[in-house]
């Protein structure tokens, strides 16, 4: 379908990004609400990298009111919305209900109503912000572009992570790296990650990041940070023009349960670490150019964790690489997004070779040659 009749996707999406924030700043402003929305997750929704992970209602409010707003605005792609969290939540007496957006705050305030167990008032602020019209505005989101007439909607699909970094965000605590700038654990490290794809390809086209924390105003408020990437066959845009931290420096971001022998080869390279909790936070400082590269070994990133940071990072000139098929066949392989490979493959949804995030794929060629040494 045509898209001249169509509103800007990538204002859409940055809109849909900014209510994601607002809804994640309403329910940690409150603490008594953010004590009853943590859930633990259990059997195929826990990540086995962490002893504890959690799934918030926050999580998946905004994953659905993301799909209802980008499935009524095109409809094309509403049955190719896919998100992290399973839309079903269990009420303190232990009865399932399914999170569904209403067609009006009312619905909506109803449904919440249900998980919250008699908390009508937090019920109805988070409805509002649901159902508020949201258009974001910053200085530093730069001028959005009008996307090609002739984008194939159809041929679009969307992975949604509507809190990465869950357990920071729940926990809040705040610790910084040796590197200015680069916190290690705390809602700085919280992001809002949308990617659109190409189906055909498997090549993701535009990416929304949002921090809903990134820039404090006074005490308990903040603005959103909002980075965003569209790497198109006919315009490549960005609001992502950073200087280096350090010319002069090689510095290489990771999670703190990498692999030592890994470590070992980049240190040989010359590379400094730092090491911090999220992996869209990881890949953001690849974009924001605070770091050169960030490498994970483990296949514990799923295809929400890097669409969005890819559809960027291409844009800029750089890629998310899969790591054990880049080292093995000694070239830059990039991730994919073929939901075909479902049928074959139940575990599909996982980067399981791991990966590796670069601003500069100039770097990839001498670092996947030293990590191939024996």
């Amino acid at each position: 379908m045509s898209g001249e009749d169509k509103p800007n996707l990538l204002r859409v999406l940055i809109n849909c990004a900014e209510k994601a924030a607002n809804i994640a700043r309403t329910c940690r402003s409150n603490e008594e609400l953010l004590g009853l929305l943590v859930q633990e997750k259990s059997g195929a929704e826990a990540n086995e990298r962490f002893e504890h992970d959690f799934k918030t209602l926050a999580d998946v409010l905004i994953q659905e009111t993301i799909k209802h707003e980008v499935g009524a605005l095109f409809p094309d792609m509403k049955d190719n919305i896919l998100g992290e969290e399973s839309p079903s939540f269990t009420n303190k007496l232990g009865e399932s209900v399914t999170i569904a957006v209403g067609e009006t705050e009312e619905e909506t305030a109803h449904c919440l109503g249900s998980v919250l167990s008699g908390h009508d008032g937090a019920a109805g602020a988070l409805a509002g912000e649901v159902h508020r019209v949201v258009s974001f505005e910053n200085k530093k989101l730069g001028e959005v572009p009008e996307l090609p007439e002739e984008l194939d909607y159809a041929n679009l699909g969307i992975w949604i992570d509507p809190i990465d970094a869950t357990a920071e965000y729940i926990s809040g605590d705040t610790m910084f790296t040796d590197f200015p700038g680069i916190t290690s654990t705390g809602l700085d490290c919280v992001t809002v990650l949308i990617g659109v794809y190409e189906r055909d390809t498997g090549i993701p086209v535009i990416g929304v990041v949002a921090q809903p924390f990134g820039e404090k105003v006074e005490e308990n408020m903040y603005n959103s940070s909002m980075f965003w990437g569209v790497c198109l066959s006919t315009l490549q845009a960005h609001n992502c023009e950073f200087e280096a931290r350090d010319e002069g420096r090689r510095l290489g971001i990771f999670s703190s349960s990498e692999n030592s022998d890994i470590l070992q080869r980049f240190l040989e390279l010359g590379y400094e670490f730092a090491f911090s909790a999220g992996a869209g936070h990881k890949a953001l400082k690849v974009i924001t150019h605070e770091v050169d590269v960030y490498l994970l070994s483990k296949g514990s990133t799923f295809m929400w964790d890097t669409c969005a940071p890819q559809a960027i990072l291409r844009a800029l000139g750089g890629d998310i690489l899969d790591f054990k098929a880049s080292v093995a066949e000694q070239k830059a392989t990039s991730l994919t997004y073929l939901s075909e490979e479902a049928e074959s493959n139940t575990d599909w949804k996982r980067n399981a070779g791991g990966i590796i995030a670069v601003r500069d794929v100039s770097v990839v060629e001498e670092l996947i040659a030293k990590l191939a040494e024996q």
